[in-house]
């Protein structure tokens, strides 16, 4: 399965928001699942601000690798 397969099948398993939420555990979050960390840009934006698709997508593709070194 190559990037895009794997990013189409989790847009299709989790969604994808282009805003910051609270997932089911409370913790703020954006685009594919992506927890936002205290280095990320978002870090203490409120619920509902908007996030580029740029950013949704920077934050998969950095998510992803993450993965793969772990």
């Amino acid at each position: 399965m190559n990037l895009e397969q794997l990013r189409e099948q989790l847009e299709i398993d989790e969604g994808v928001e282009y805003e910051v939420y609270l997932d089911h555990l409370g913790y703020p979050t954006f685009g594919i699942g992506h927890l936002v960390l205290e280095t990320d840009p978002e870090h203490g934006l409120p619920v509902g601000t908007t996030v580029s698709k740029q950013r949704v997508d920077e934050a998969f593709e950095h998510d992803v690798d993450v993965v793969l070194k772990e």
